[in-house]
């Protein structure tokens, strides 16, 4: 099992939204054991894609394609995709914002994985998958279960803690098929 997340860029930079992603990720890869893959596509520099090892990603998965610097969500979703079968992740993590909430149901479709927005906590179980939300604009919070192999997560903003651990994370080029 791993765990992969999304991340956007904004003209080849990342924002505070993307650290707490991958900090995120990097609590469930410690409750479960494995490891964080975060997947960027467009046009990021190397020196910024190493800033998200800082916060527990173990490897970066670039897609530097000058076609793929704005969203085209058909595109987007085949490489998510494509990136989680070859990184064998049980665990597909999005922002719950626009983009993320236009992309993870595609993927989702594509993995047939279960999928759960804008959760707020990391999970409280594994077996079975379940993890918190928001309800009944924000009065109320639901436990969600997953019962899927593969289970997709959008983060609400602001949910959790942004925790920085001094890491490093292995660039490597992703090429997919587009």
């Amino acid at each position: 099992m791993s765990v992969l997340v999304y991340i956007e860029n904004w003209d080849g930079k990342f924002k505070k939204l993307s650290f707490e992603l991958v900090s995120y990720a990097r609590q469930i890869a410690n409750q479960a054991g494995t490891g964080v893959t975060a997947l960027s596509i467009g046009n990021v520099d190397e020196s910024e894609l190493k800033k998200l090892g800082n916060y527990g990603a173990d490897k970066v998965l670039s897609v530097q394609d000058d076609r793929l610097n704005v969203l085209i969500n058909r595109a987007h979703a085949a490489i998510i995709a494509q990136a989680a079968e070859k990184e064998a992740a049980e665990v597909i993590i999005f922002a719950h914002n626009f983009t993320g909430k236009a992309l993870a149901p595609r993927v989702s479709v594509k993995l047939k994985a279960g999928i759960a927005s804008g959760v707020n906590a990391v999970p409280s179980s594994y077996n079975p998958f379940t993890v918190s939300k928001k309800v009944f604009t924000g009065k109320a919070f639901a436990n969600v279960v997953i019962k899927s192999e593969k289970k997709i997560l959008t983060l609400f903003q602001n949910s959790v803690d942004i925790l920085e651990n001094g890491g490093t994370a292995n660039i490597e080029a992703f090429s997919p098929a587009l």
